[in-house]
């Protein structure tokens, strides 16, 4: 591939980074700067940007600061031992300043982790990029689209550089190089050495693209993941009944295939799989076996199409707390949603297996991995509930009718977590059967999930179960203080109204008197 000069795209989406562009250009003077790294790969590769990485000769954190203060935008220290800072514009755009790591640019640039990340272009005035320094063939890398270390010892410099590799490679759908594989199969158990909070961020990344579970097997394989999370150990080869085709911990796999297959058929994302993580030899399952359900096998035609869809998109694209990736953390519950089946394991005389309560006990194992990788409590609420409530589907569809009165109860007690339950059922049915799975079962199930999801969002339901009385009224009415009896009658009365008990304030005054006498 030969480029010779590269510019930033004339359109209006990146006008704020331009202007913030020129205006550092007029702070520099003479001295000089690069644009580098992952800017320049996606500038190459014609893919969006949100900032811009540069580095300088000169004190950078200072730099940066005088030019937040130029644009009135804000400056976060992200690393002052290295003198790095970043410039965040109003419109969420920013820049990345860095202090030349070496010597010079050229010794810059072979410290940097990936031969498409070691590239530079000078700044001139106006935005303007000077011709192209790519002295580790970048660009070539980035025409066989082929993520390679610069330097034999970059992922040993730098432990995270090899979860960033997966990262990249996942959100471009490239591949590895073979002695970079090589790297990350050797180094692995060293990735205990670095911050967890790095850690979860690319994990989280890796999550959040199309076709994770075929990587999360490459971690797996590559002994990074159960270096991350030593609580999936128990897992692997734990035999399940025959009503699943695969193990525990290869099932959770599946179910996160099945729940990537899922938000492809929601989305009406029909792009092709790109080529699969390495696999070793003697991979039973290889990466590129998750990359399709199973199901998918026996029955390629195969769909999922639910009325709420678009409900349930909108929704799966909202953040969770912190946390820039929703379908990121619900793909990090279902990870982990039968971790406990090895611990709650019971072999009976007749030859069954039990796993009772492996969702309770498993919604606390996980939320002791999600303690220990720093997120949030939000996050770790939302994927705790996920875990905790994943039978609870299950046993309501199983049921020959589904009251009002159960599907209050479960959106009640699931709260952010329910829709994203439903979900995890559908992925998790798919997962366990494969194969064997019948079309009207899936149908059932569909359906089923369909009309939990209309008594969740239909309006004129939504009507139906609007407030009948409030605290105030009761207290008025029954002569009650404030206090927990309050908001017991008050949950007894929306509960009676999901059913149809009650349906106006008479009635629901009426409830509330019997339930006080």
């Amino acid at each position: 591939m030969q480029i010779s000069q590269i510019q930033f795209p004339q359109t209006a989406d990146y006008l704020s980074l331009r202007q913030a562009l020129s205006v550092l250009k007029q702070l520099l003077g003479a001295r000089p700067a690069w644009v580098v790294g992952g800017t320049l790969r996606d500038l190459v590769i014609g893919r969006a940007l949100q900032d811009v990485d540069l580095v300088v000769d000169q004190p950078a954190i200072a730099l940066a600061q005088t030019l937040a203060n130029q644009l009135n935008a804000s400056l976060v220290v992200l690393d002052a031992a290295r003198d790095i800072g970043r410039v965040v514009l109003h419109d969420g755009n920013y820049l990345d300043l860095a202090h030349l790591r070496a010597a010079d640019l050229a010794g810059d640039l072979a410290d940097r982790d990936f031969t498409i990340n070691a590239m530079a272009a000078p700044l001139f005035e106006q935005a303007q990029l000077g011709q192209m320094i790519d002295p580790h063939a970048g660009l070539a890398d980035i025409q066989s689209a082929t993520v390679r270390m610069v330097q034999a010892n970059a992922l040993a410099n730098d432990p995270l550089r090899m979860l960033r590799a997966v990262r990249i490679a996942a959100q471009l759908g490239w591949q590895l190089d073979p002695a970079t594989d090589q790297a990350i199969r050797a180094h692995a158990e060293t990735i205990t050495q670095v911050a967890v909070e790095r850690v979860r961020v690319e994990l989280l990344a890796i999550l959040a693209t199309r076709w994770s579970a075929s990587w999360l097997r490459y971690l797996d394989r590559a002994n990074l993941l159960p270096s991350i999370i030593p609580e999936i150990r128990p897992m692997y080869h734990h035999t399940q009944p025959n009503i699943h085709f695969l193990d525990v911990w290869e099932h959770s796999l599946e179910t996160i295939t099945a729940g990537e297959w899922l938000l492809a058929q929601l989305e009406h994302d029909q792009q092709p799989a790109p080529p699969a993580p390495p696999a070793l030899a003697d991979d039973w399952h290889p990466p590129a076996f998750f990359q399709q359900p199973a199901t998918l096998r026996m029955l390629p035609n195969l769909s999922l199409q639910l009325q709420w869809a678009a409900q349930v998109v909108a929704q799966i694209q909202q953040p969770i707390g912190n946390t820039a990736s929703h379908r990121a953390l619900w793909k990090m519950a279902i990870l982990l949603h039968d971790c406990a089946k090895p611990a709650t394991r019971v072999d009976k005389p007749d030859g069954s297996v039990s796993f009772h309560e492996h969702q309770t006990v498993g919604a606390e194992i996980a939320r002791g991995v999600y303690q220990r990788l720093r997120f949030s409590n939000q996050e770790i609420e939302y994927m705790g509930k996920v875990i905790a409530g994943h039978m609870r589907p299950g046993q309501l569809y199983s049921q020959p009718e589904t009251s009002a009165k159960a599907a209050y109860r479960f959106f009640r007690d699931l709260k952010e977590s329910a829709v994203d339950t439903l979900l995890h059922a559908l992925a998790d049915h798919m997962a366990t059967r494969g194969p064997l799975l019948q079309e009207h079962h899936w149908a059932y199930q569909a359906a089923w999930t369909d009309a939990m999801l209309g008594f969740h969002w239909d309006a004129e339901a939504q009507q139906k179960r609007a407030p009948l009385v409030d605290g105030h009224t009761l207290m008025q009415e029954l002569g009650l203080p404030a206090g927990p009896q309050i908001g017991a009658l008050l949950e007894a009365i929306r509960e009676a109204q999901a059913a149809g008990e009650v349906t106006d304030r008479e009635s629901a005054l009426a409830l509330a008197r019997r339930l006080h006498a």
